[in-house]
């Protein structure tokens, strides 16, 4: 006795018998092939292990891989171990890689904390730069009214770097400034300079 049937790829009814009737009926070779490379497309289907897009997996080394990515760029991300660390002015969260995170002492979100950093929490620092320019320099162009040109200096007459007050900058030729600082240093009896310990 056969049984009237559907086919599960194309919907088309046929005749089989009773005893062939399986899970799974097709009315042909060709049905039964679409139907394993559905299948077979099935098991390939993966989560990408970055952002958790499903995705169809194309290569050959399904049964050694640990991780499954949809795209080169996912890999890249996944792999490079980015973290997320505070601003270390502002304190908002920054996702960057953990390698730049620890070969850095400091962390900013943009330019602007980076220079409110600078100029309010290193303020009084030594060689302290502000906009790009050392802030003696910059204070020493203010007092003289003009850019300073490439060759000129700025001494600071009490010798205290840190001591940016416009009386203690004075403007000197790179010669100038290295005679003076020369004729503070103590020399031997052969005339060559002595380290200070």
């Amino acid at each position: 006795m056969r049984l009237k049937i559907k086919c599960e790829i194309c919907g088309k009814e046929f005749l089989r018998k009773k005893a062939w009737i399986k899970e799974h009926n097709y009315c042909s070779r060709a049905c039964l092939g679409k139907a394993n490379a559905e299948r077979y497309r099935k098991q390939r289907i993966m989560k990408c292990d970055n952002c958790g897009i499903e995705f169809e997996y194309t290569g050959h080394h399904k049964k050694r891989n640990d991780y499954y990515f949809c795209s080169p760029e996912c890999g890249y991300e996944f792999k490079t171990k980015k973290i997320y660390v505070p601003c270390d002015w502002c304190g908002k969260p920054i996702y960057k890689k953990r390698s730049d995170a620890a070969r850095n002492k400091h962390n900013f979100c943009d330019e602007g904390c980076y220079m409110d950093f600078i100029n309010f929490e290193k303020a009084g620092a030594k060689n302290q730069v502000v906009a790009g320019k050392l802030i003696h320099r910059g204070l020493a162009e203010i007092k003289i009214g003009r850019k300073l040109q490439p060759g000129e200096e700025v001494h600071h007459i009490d010798g205290n770097h840190e001591n940016n007050d416009m009386e203690n900058l004075k403007v000197l030729s790179a010669s100038e400034h290295a005679k003076i600082h020369a004729a503070q240093k103590e020399r031997d009896r052969h005339g060559r300079f002595v380290k200070k310990e």
